[in-house]
C-alpha cells in the first residue's frame, strides 16, 4: 500500500438499548438493536515514517489528535491479533459526526481503520478483526458489520439483521457534552438499581416493523441522562415542542434523534432550525462492508 486508502465511517443510533447488571470484568451486560446512518466520517491511512494524525471537518473539535485516538488503539490491537509489529501510518480523519455525542464516531473511525488495514495485511481475517475490535472498545464490533444488527454481551456479540426499511433521521446534538459521560451514566444507573430485561431488543430483532414508531424504541440511559446532562431535559422539551413529535436519546447521549418517514425529514429539520444545538438531517443506511 503506497497510496492513501480511505473509506467512510458511519454514525449509529440505538433503536433499543437495554442495560443489565455489572459483569465481573467491570462492563455491563447489554442488549441493543443498532442502526448505521448515512452521516459518516472519512478515515484515510497512508504509510509513513512516523505516526501522525490530522483531524479536520465540521466536528473536528473534541476529537483527540494524539495517541488517545481510538484509531491508534485499533491499529495496535490488530497488529497484536495477527502477531506483527504495528506499522507507522499517517491518519487523516474528516469528522462529520459530533464528537462524544452517543453516535459512535470514534468507534466507527477505529473499525474503519481495521477494515482498511485488512487490505494491507492478508493475515487480518475476520476472526482477527473481531478480536481487535473487541479489544478496542464495545461499539467497534458492531461497526465491523454495520447496517442493522442485534448486539449482546458488552457489545462483542453481533448478529446482523436484515436492513431496516429506509427511514429519515434528524439529529439534535448539544454544543456541550459531559466529561466521562458514559462512566457517569453507568454509575447513575447502578445507583438507580433498576435493570432492563432485554425483551424489547429481542422482539424488535425478531419482527422489525416496516415503519418504526416511538413506542418501538427504548434506551435505558434515558432513566438518568436528563439529570446527568445539564440542560438536556429542557432541550428535549424545546425540540419536541418545535417538531410536534417525540425524540429519543442516542446511545449514552447527549444527542437526541427523531426517526420517521423519509419524506418528513426536511420538515422536521426546518422546524428545529435555530435551536441551541446542531441539527443534522440524515437517514438510515446499510453496511458499507456487507457484500
Amino acid at each position: 500500500m503506497t497510496a492513501e486508502l480511505a473509506a467512510p465511517a458511519p454514525a449509529k443510533i440505538n433503536l433499543t438499548l437495554e442495560i443489565g447488571g455489572a459483569r465481573p470484568d467491570g462492563y455491563h451486560e447489554l442488549a441493543s438493536v443498532l442502526q448505521t446512518l448515512a452521516l459518516a466520517d472519512e478515515v484515510a491511512l497512508r504509510p509513513a515514517t512516523a505516526r501522525a494524525i490530522t483531524v479536520e471537518g465540521p466536528f473536528a473539535a473534541g476529537t483527540p489528535a494524539d495517541a488517545g485516538n481510538l484509531v491508534w488503539r485499533a491499529i495496535d490491537a490488530l497488529a497484536a491479533a495477527v502477531g506483527r509489529e504495528p506499522e507507522p501510518f499517517r491518519v487523516r480523519l474528516v469528522k462529520r459526526i459530533p464528537a462524544a455525542g452517543g453516535l459512535g464516531g470514534g468507534a466507527s473511525d477505529a473499525a474503519t481503520a481495521l477494515r482498511l488495514l485488512a487490505r494491507r495485511w492478508p493475515e487480518a481475517d475476520e476472526p482477527a478483526l473481531a478480536r481487535a475490535a473487541a479489544a478496542t472498545g464495545s461499539d467497534e464490533p458492531f461497526f465491523l458489520a454495520g447496517g442493522t444488527a442485534l448486539v449482546g454481551g458488552r457489545g462483542e456479540r453481533v448478529t446482523p439483521l436484515p436492513d431496516l426499511p429506509a427511514h429519515g433521521v434528524v439529529l439534535f446534538a448539544p454544543r456541550e457534552t459531559l466529561a466521562g459521560k458514559t462512566a457517569a451514566l453507568f454509575a447513575a444507573l447502578d445507583r438507580d438499581g433498576r435493570r432492563d430485561g432485554f425483551e424489547r431488543s429481542a422482539a424488535l430483532a425478531r419482527r422489525p416493523p416496516a415503519r418504526l414508531t416511538p413506542d418501538a424504541l427504548f434506551n435505558g440511559f434515558e432513566r438518568v441522562a436528563f439529570e446527568c446532562f445539564p440542560g438536556l431535559a429542557a432541550l428535549r422539551e424545546r425540540v419536541e415542542a418545535r417538531i410536534g413529535e417525540p425524540v429519543r436519546l442516542a446511545g449514552a447521549g447527549p444527542t437526541l434523534f427523531w426517526i420517521g418517514p423519509p419524506e418528513r425529514t426536511e420538515r422536521v429539520r426546518a422546524r428545529a432550525a435555530g435551536l441551541e444545538c446542531a441539527v443534522i438531517a440524515t437517514a438510515t443506511a446499510g453496511s458499507p462492508w456487507r457484500r
